[in-house]
C-alpha cells in the first residue's frame, strides 16, 4: 500500500493506493466522517476537494464553527 498525503484548504488528508477497487483512498484526520476515493489519483484527490467543501458549506449552514486544522503537512527536502 502506498500512502501520500495532501493540503486542502488548510486540511490535510492522505491518499492511500491499493490494488483493488477503489484504487484510491481518501481520509481527512480532522474529519474521520469524510471518507471518498476515486479510480485514478487525480480522482481521489477532486474527490477529497469536493467533500471537504461539502463538508465545511454544511457546517456553516447549520450555523457550526470551522473547526481549526489540528494537523498540518511539514514538507522537508532531502
Amino acid at each position: 500500500m502506498i500512502s501520500s498525503h495532501h493540503e486542502y484548504r488548510g486540511y490535510v488528508f492522505s491518499i492511500e493506493y491499493d490494488a483493488q477497487d477503489p484504487a484510491y483512498v481518501v481520509e481527512f484526520s480532522d474529519f474521520p466522517n469524510i471518507l471518498t476515493s476515486g479510480a485514478t489519483l487525480s480522482e481521489a484527490f477532486g474527490n477529497a476537494c469536493e467533500a471537504l467543501d461539502l463538508h465545511l458549506e454544511s457546517l456553516q449552514k447549520l450555523g457550526k464553527r470551522l473547526p481549526k486544522p489540528k494537523h498540518s503537512l511539514v514538507i522537508q527536502s532531502v
